[in-house]
């Protein structure tokens, strides 16, 4: 029996609170509606998504009947060519692009929201009852705009190699004049005038007084090249190619075979060629320097990196012999507070790349790093550790691993409340005690937010 289609509809909503990813909360008739553009304490026009019947709709503003004392101008709309401001007819509103949730709230109240969905979560999925403040990224805390922190950008490609954002929920491409949240050497590139025809992203990385510019997919060369003279020279300048080794023509070529009936051969093997410059970045994090492969992880917001590792390094205090820190990357975490306790430290992650970057970043630290799935390591024993997991959390198997090792502490980044509330419930029921958990706004304006949890036992 197939599930019944439900058409568009226009409402009148009342919102009554945030919900995780941005939307807020209202109901009609019973049923929970997820609604984008919103505020809490609005009363607004929204218009459903059409579809099959589920359990909750969803749906975007259209008009706001009653605002929010804490609404203010769409930042988005600064981002966009004079062309779409206005939309494509006299009385359209203009097709605006995700990654911004919150552009259309004081940034004081963006954090607020935060908050609410940061103890909604950990009430929900790790039944804990507690409150969080979300605070301010340093230099936001009374004047900021939240506008100009992102080091790292991506930005899709569209049929005509325009550059954009992909617009809420959708694979269209909503084109742009500059980056989004950029830090200034990002946002400074005019991106109106640019054509990459062929690619599928473009990618932007800036560390102190250079960065790297990555094109990924099959980009026409000409335009690479274009690319490159349009540049100045602070950039380094990488693109997507086949590889060219046996694995790689044999998968082309058809000579391995398919399963699960997929197409016998599948897509050649990519890998970045440097066009021009260098395909490694130096960040610079309380006067030591940190090597990371411009296109590996580096934490996004230009504070985060030093905020981040001075919370944690507080955390352990001075006394720990041994640190192990899970998902470790280029060692930053682990090998500062290695530097400040002199303990010994044990770096896991799964990323080789990132793990040659560890071993280069810990001259003089005594440490060592393995390359393999954290879920999948051993720990060996440690006073504490540290773990900066992706959004998907650490899960049952590394909880599990965390619960059984020796440490009496445990120093959780999380940029997921729900995974962090999840895994939280986890820890708390194999005997650790949550002392702090706090909140920092480190992606201002977006639906995301950074955690900090210290945990003892």
């Amino acid at each position: 029996m197939s599930t019944p289609e439900l058409p568009a509809q226009e409402l009148t909503l009342d919102i009554a609170s945030p919900a995780a990813g941005g939307s807020s909360i209202a109901r009609h008739d019973g049923q929970v509606v997820f609604v984008t553009g919103a505020l809490p304490g609005e009363r607004v026009r929204a218009r459903t998504e059409a579809g099959p019947a589920a359990k909750f709709l969803r749906a975007e503003v259209t008009e706001v009947l009653e605002p929010s004392e804490f609404r203010v101008p769409d930042r988005r709309l600064d981002y966009l060519p004079e062309s779409l401001r206005s939309g494509s007819q006299p009385d359209a509103s203009p097709l605006l692009f995700g990654g911004m949730e919150y552009a259309h709230v004081e940034l004081a109240h963006s954090r607020a929201l935060k908050a609410e969905v940061i103890a909604d979560q950990l009430s929900r999925i790790g039944h804990l009852d507690r409150s969080v403040e979300v605070h301010p990224a340093p230099g936001e805390e009374h004047t900021g705009r939240g506008t100009d922190w992102r080091t790292r950008v991506q930005l899709a490609v569209d049929e005509q190699g325009r550059l954009g954002m992909l617009a809420p929920r959708s694979h269209d491409v909503v084109p742009v004049n500059s980056a989004p949240l950029a830090c200034p050497a990002i946002a400074e590139v005019d991106l109106s005038g640019l054509r990459l025809p062929g690619a599928r992203r473009l990618e932007f990385a800036w560390a102190g007084d250079d960065g790297a510019v990555i094109v990924r997919g099959d980009c026409d060369p000409a335009a690479v090249t274009a690319l490159t003279e349009a540049l100045p020279e602070q950039w380094s300048i990488l693109a997507e190619t086949v590889a060219d080794d046996e694995d790689s023509k044999g998968r082309r070529s058809g000579r391995r075979g398919s399963r699960g009936g997929q197409r016998q051969g599948g897509p050649p093997r990519r890998e970045l060629s440097v066009v021009r410059g260098r395909s490694v970045l130096t960040e610079t994090v309380a006067g030591t320097d940190y090597r990371v492969g411009a296109d590996g992880f580096w934490q996004v917001h230009r504070d985060a990196p030093e905020l981040l590792s001075g919370r944690v390094t507080a955390a352990l205090g001075g006394s720990p012999r041994s640190l192990t820190d899970l998902y470790c990357g280029v060692g930053l975490l682990g090998l500062e507070a290695a530097r400040a306790t002199g303990a010994h430290l044990f770096g896991v992650e799964g990323v080789g790349p990132a793990i040659e970057h560890a071993r280069s970043n810990a001259a003089g630290v005594d440490a060592e790093f393995l390359t393999l799935g954290v879920e999948k390591a051993r720990l060996p024993e440690s006073d504490a550790i540290i773990l900066d997991p992706p959004r998907a959390g650490a899960g049952k198997a590394v909880t599990k691993s965390l619960v059984e090792s020796t440490a009496a502490t445990i120093v959780y980044v999380s940029c997921d409340a729900g995974t962090l509330a999840r895994d939280l419930a986890a820890l708390s029921a194999g005997g650790f005690a949550i002392e702090s958990l706090e909140g920092f706004d480190l992606f201002p304006l977006t639906a995301h937010v950074e955690t900090v949890t210290v945990l003892r036992r």
